[in-house]
């Protein structure tokens, strides 16, 4: 709903007042109905409004009675109101009427740090408690707001919703880290908080940060716990696992403006439209469809045929917006610039479609985490074994030497794991792919023993809550960071019900075999949503979101492709060896392989080296 930004400085920064408004500025996109600050001796905080929840007077930051705690909060609170109550019981006094914020105020004067793992929500806030001098940066148990932090010289702190907000302080040099581009291009993806700019980092999910002159600390508050002792059987697990669901939504369409829904035709977003409408017949259903002229066997991604089922039974108001083939050419600088850094999958669908609601509404549903935690990846499922008979074994050694050719591997139940995740460059390929230049300023990144750490910390000694646990603490951020920097760079709020503090902790205690058999997934989710969704939807069959782009890579695009991953391009980066990336896109364009994602990883960084000034900035 908002953006937020701030300054820790203890009295070494004088400028602060006007440092802080630029910083706002640069976010305004994230809140163009207003914007507040607060600037002491030793803070200043700035906010950028989107008027949601408490139109009239819940601007920030906000305080309390006698302005000794003070608060900036991007994001919802969807038990604000239960909170409320709790508090006023306990003698707190509320100024607004209905303000999730000023909850945040008041519980930090009851709770202190037991605030955040009271609050269902999705947030990003930060306290400044004026009695103690301490600043306290949160973030929500699964990373759906962003909080980006980087450390001042000498002491203190900037702080802010996007990386942009931290170099329109002026108190930082923009630098880069070769590392996470590495990591980007192995993985698709930077883990643990780390960005490309050097110095500045994403706040880890469920975690919240303390700093005060002397020195700061990290703590985590929530953090995914597996205890599958639950197995009621799948008809009464279906009826519970529906009235939650239907509770998460009544909390998430909770606003003072209209809530539309995304529709892409994959069961998540039918069930959420589904059950939006029901509560909500106000609720309108957006989706996105593809133009399939010359389109090849990729033509199956466009779900339109699913979509159109869906608002037909529904009988709800849908707007389907027709994205040409073109359009990444015509919208990758915009995409990069709002996401920031490269991420994740092909994201300018995501920009165009969010554009398009904003233009209706200021709030939208989504069902970005309804496969990490219902079960949906069975693809991954299926190659981890459960048990490990002998028999089992020697089909899983089979099949990673054949892949990887490594025997020593291959002794590990994880191994067609790691391969899987090791995209789009495999690790034995990093030799072959960059130049040792660039190599050597990366310092080594393995993605492999990054995959093997992530693994190794998962509280649980079931395979498959690990492959759950690494794809939740990994995967989904990224995501959901895409999913927030999209919308937002249109002013519109993104809300995912799938990830209702309620209905994670429902699944996270349930019997694997509500959720998965290693063949089918989403069991339990299916069942629940099966009398809200056409039986072809109820039915279908994984698929993720995204276009034609094998085709449209191969057809229109591919003059502008070679432009912007010309021999030229290449070899003044220096990142990339340019004989690798002409063997891709000869591969890729011959049809001998399909390297879309390799492809999209490398059309975006150029994209973002040009922004940036990374790695020879706009070349000539």
């Amino acid at each position: 709903m908002c953006g937020i930004a701030g300054i820790l400085h203890f009295g070494a920064c004088p400028d602060a007042n006007a440092r802080i408004r630029n910083m706002a500025a640069s976010i305004e996109h994230r809140g163009p109905d207003d914007s507040g600050f607060h600037v002491s001796a030793d803070v200043a905080l700035g906010f950028r409004r989107l008027a949601i929840v408490d139109l009239a007077t819940g601007n920030q930051p906000m305080s309390n009675e006698d302005a000794t705690v003070w608060v900036v909060f991007n994001g919802e609170i969807y038990n604000h109101r239960e909170l409320r109550k709790e508090l006023e019981a306990a003698g707190h006094v509320f100024a607004t009427d209905h303000s999730d914020t000023e909850v945040l105020v008041h519980g930090w004067e009851q709770w202190k740090d037991r605030l955040f793992n009271k609050l269902n929500g999705m947030f990003a806030c930060a306290i400044w408690d004026e009695s103690q001098r301490e600043l306290v940066i949160a973030r929500d148990r699964y990373g759906i707001k962003p909080v980006y932090v980087a450390e001042l010289p000498g002491k203190g702190l900037v702080f802010g919703s996007e990386v942009r907000a931290l170099y329109a302080s002026g108190l930082l040099d923009k630098q880069f880290d070769a590392s996470a581009t590495l990591e980007y291009f192995t993985l698709m993806n930077n883990w643990g908080g780390r960005t490309p700019f050097r110095g500045v980092r994403l706040l880890k999910p469920g975690t919240f940060e303390r700093m005060t002159a002397s020195g700061s600390s990290c703590d985590t508050y929530w953090a995914a716990s597996y205890n599958r002792k639950y197995s009621p059987g799948l008809a009464r697990a279906s009826g519970e696992f529906g009235e939650i669901l239907q509770a998460a939504l009544r909390r998430q369409l909770a606003a003072d403006v209209p809530v539309m829904a995304y529709l892409s035709g994959g069961i998540d977003s039918s069930a959420i439209t589904a059950g939006a409408h029901q509560i909500d017949p106000v609720v309108r259903a957006y989706s996105c469809i593809f133009d399939l002229e010359n389109v090849g066997v990729d033509r199956f991604v466009d779900e339109r045929e699913f979509s159109r089922a869906v608002a037909k039974q529904l009988n709800i108001e849908r707007v389907e917006l027709m994205v040409p083939q073109d359009a990444l050419a015509r919208h990758l600088d915009a995409t990069v610039g709002a996401i920031e850094y490269p991420r994740m999958g092909m994201a300018y669908v995501n920009y165009l479609i969010a554009q398009r609601v904003a233009q209706d509404a200021k709030v939208v549903l989504s069902g970005t985490g309804g496969d990490e935690v219902t079960g949906g990846y069975v693809g991954r499922y299926a190659i981890v074994p459960r048990a490990a008979p002998a028999s089992l074994m020697q089909r899983v050694t089979k099949r990673f030497r054949a892949a990887a050719g490594d025997q020593a591997a291959s002794r590990d139940a994880f191994a067609l794991y790691r391969a899987s995740l090791n995209v789009p460059v495999s690790a034995e390929r990093i030799d072959d792919a960059f130049t040792p230049e660039f190599r050597r300023a990366a310092g080594g990144f393995d993605p492999i023993a990054a995959i093997g750490d992530a693994i190794e910390t998962v509280p649980s000694r079931d395979p498959w809550d690990a492959v759950m646990h690494v794809d939740m603490t990994t995967y989904l951020p990224g995501l959901l960071s895409l999913e927030d920097k999209l919308s937002m760079a249109h002013s519109l709020e993104t809300r995912v019900p799938l990830l209702d503090n309620e209905l994670v902790d429902y699944l996270l205690g349930v019997d694997w075999g509500l959720l998965s058999d290693g063949t089918t997934g989403k069991i339990l989710f299916r069942e629940a949503v099966r009398p809200l969704v056409p039986d072809t939807i109820y039915r279908k069959s994984k698929m993720g979101f995204g276009p034609p782009d094998a085709s449209w890579y191969r057809g229109i695009l591919r003059s502008w492709i070679e432009e912007q991953l010309s021999e030229s391009r290449i070899r003044q980066r220096a990142v990339f060896q340019h004989a690798f990336v002409r063997r891709i896109l000869d591969e890729h364009f011959e049809q001998k392989a399909n390297h879309v994602a390799l492809i999209w990883c490398m059309l975006s960084f150029e994209s973002w080296c040009k922004q940036h000034g990374a790695y020879g900035g706009a070349l000539l």
